[in-house]
């Protein structure tokens, strides 16, 4: 991740420096590429709030994320997102110990 930077150029490279304190592994920064210049899916904040978890973590998780990443919305507005889709149970597990990055937030989410 750290040389990633001499292989980026004009407003990817601007998007990589103003949210490299946010990306900790390569797919989120993949995410963050492709939010802002491959998707052109326009979302709404019921778009986000109204998405729950069905039957696959991992897409509810990703579909979520780069929902609220569109919407702009703040990582803490993404996490409590993320945890208000989820079952009671896992949400009270959440709670308890609040993740702090959306990687944490799937590794305590898929235990």
């Amino acid at each position: 991740m750290l040389n990633i930077s001499k292989y980026l150029k004009r407003s990817a490279l601007t998007h990589y420096i103003n949210s490299c304190l946010n990306i900790s592994i390569f797919d989120d920064l993949c995410n963050i590429l492709v939010e802002n210049f491959l998707k052109t899916n326009i979302v709404n904040l019921s778009d986000f709030s109204q998405h729950q978890l069905g039957n696959n973590l991992d897409q509810y998780f990703h579909q979520k994320l780069n929902c609220g990443r569109q919407l702009g919305l703040s990582p803490q507005l993404i996490l409590e997102g993320l945890t208000d889709g989820l079952p009671t149970n896992i949400k009270q597990l959440m709670t308890i110990n609040p993740p702090t990055s959306p990687t944490e937030w799937l590794m305590v989410a898929t235990r």
